[in-house]
């Protein structure tokens, strides 16, 4: 039986391909092989790019994707440094700026699936309603920001009392006689 497990681990196998593949291609003694597939150079790196970040979305599941999509980004960059040592490359900035955009393609992409759920569960209720609810967020106040893009309603209490750690710690743990 098929289980999310199965999906990861061979996610997981494809990316360790996928990777090895992209850094063969870009740092071996090939330039010019994407013009077989009728490819050109810069659409190469972003279809590169992107699909290692997709596979490493579904390869890396409890990691966060901004963490996933800069380290993306950064091994293009690397890429473009390790070309400069190389006899038959060359770095350029436009090679990374096709890798960055290859992977805000799918970063923005796989933020769809988050807006359809704030969409079905939360519909009626703004973006600082649901700031305020957000469980990881704990008791902290918003990002004065956010504040000032998505003021409370009128008539909402506003929360009150010390933030910080330790008096929500002291609230939480209260001590013992």
């Amino acid at each position: 039986m098929l289980t999310p497990n199965h999906v990861v681990t061979t996610a997981r196998a494809v990316l360790i391909a996928g990777a090895l593949t992209a850094a063969v291609l870009m740092l071996g003694p090939w330039p010019g092989l994407e013009q077989v597939f009728g490819l050109s150079d810069k659409t190469a790196h972003a279809i590169a790019f992107g699909g290692l970040v997709a596979v490493s979305f579904l390869a890396l599941p409890r990691m966060r994707r901004n963490d996933l999509a800069l380290a993306a980004v950064l091994l293009g960059a690397s890429v473009e440094v390790a070309q400069m040592f190389t006899a038959d490359r060359s770095a350029s900035i436009s090679d990374l700026l096709a890798d960055t955009a290859g992977v805000a393609v799918i970063y923005l992409a796989s933020h769809i699936e988050s807006l359809r759920s704030l969409a079905r569960q939360r519909g009626r209720a703004s973006f600082a309603e649901i700031a305020a609810q957000d469980r990881r967020r704990g008791g902290r106040r918003l990002a004065p920001v956010i504040q000032a893009a998505f003021p409370p309603p009128a008539g909402e209490p506003q929360a009150e009392g010390s933030t910080t750690f330790a008096s929500r710690a002291a609230r939480r743990f209260p001590r013992q006689a």
